[in-house]
């Protein structure tokens, strides 16, 4: 009995030791998404109009959506990504800290509900960026911020092109024509 106590008191101990890497939102006024190439006035883009994701893998490939928590827009400055409190580390699941992970950020529009649907509305993402990720217990990497060039920079959220969107209706529609004939 007292084997099983012990091993499973280290099991916990061992349990939260494990150090998630972690990343960090640092933005301010000067790293705000952009709607077709122009900052948001402020009071323009209600709160809970956007959704943002980070997605990252262990290659640039091999991109998921990580389970971060609430990744919004802030009340006082249109466009402004905040994560609440800030600034606040973010763990990625499966990644140790000290190690490199490739990162992205993608944002869309909060009706759509996921990135997939969101391509049909306002939509944008950063490029992918090897980051080195933060200890679990720290403020982790930041990994949006307007000082540092080597960081993720603004979104663009672009809109859709109507004759793209009528184009890929006209490919379904000669799709459904063509296999009802058959």
């Amino acid at each position: 009995m007292k084997k099983l106590l012990l091993t499973l008191a280290l099991a916990a101990v061992t349990t939260f030791t494990y150090a998630q890497g972690t990343i960090q939102f640092a933005n301010n006024a000067g790293t705000r998404f952009r709607i077709n190439g122009v900052v948001p006035a402020a009071g323009t883009v209600a709160v809970g109009q956007y959704t943002f994701g980070v997605y990252a893998g262990a290659t640039a490939d091999s991109l998921s959506s990580q389970p971060l928590g609430a990744l919004g827009t802030s009340t006082a400055t249109a466009g402004l990504i905040t994560s609440s409190p800030s600034p606040q580390a973010h763990a990625i699941p499966g990644f140790d800290a000290n190690t490199t992970a490739f990162v992205q950020i993608r944002g869309w529009e909060t009706r759509f509900g996921s990135w997939e649907a969101g391509q049909a509305g306002l939509h944008g993402q950063t490029d992918v960026r090897s980051v080195l990720l933060g200890p679990g217990s720290g403020p982790g990497t930041v990994v949006w911020s307007s000082t540092d060039l080597t960081k993720f920079q603004a979104i663009n959220l672009v809109v859709p092109e109507p004759s793209t969107i009528a184009l890929a209706v006209l490919g379904l529609g000669s799709l459904l024509l063509f296999r009802r004939r058959k």
